[in-house]
């Protein structure tokens, strides 16, 4: 499932024309006031209904990659570092 700034991160990669009809789309007062806030379930079936993505993932299937994530510890210089030495 995408975070909500993932899904804005592909918004603003979306053509102007398609950008423009997201932002018509939620109502003005909200924009203002932000007294109704939009939960991502919601704002996931705004796009869909406006055939901006194809499906809605379900939350059930959703696995958080990022919890089973174990740095490789590897010997040696940092590439950052060997790139510097290179340039030099």
């Amino acid at each position: 499932m995408m975070t909500p700034q993932e899904i804005i991160k592909q918004i603003r990669l979306l053509p102007k024309e398609q950008r423009k009809k997201i932002k018509d789309s939620i109502p003005v007062e909200d924009l203002e006031t932000n007294t109704k806030k939009m939960s991502e379930r919601e704002f996931l079936k705004l796009l869909y209904d406006e055939k901006i993505i194809g499906n809605i993932p379900n939350p059930d299937e959703y696995t958080d990659e990022e919890d089973d994530f174990e740095p490789i510890e590897i010997k040696g210089k940092p590439t950052s570092e060997i790139i510097i030495e290179d340039r030099s």
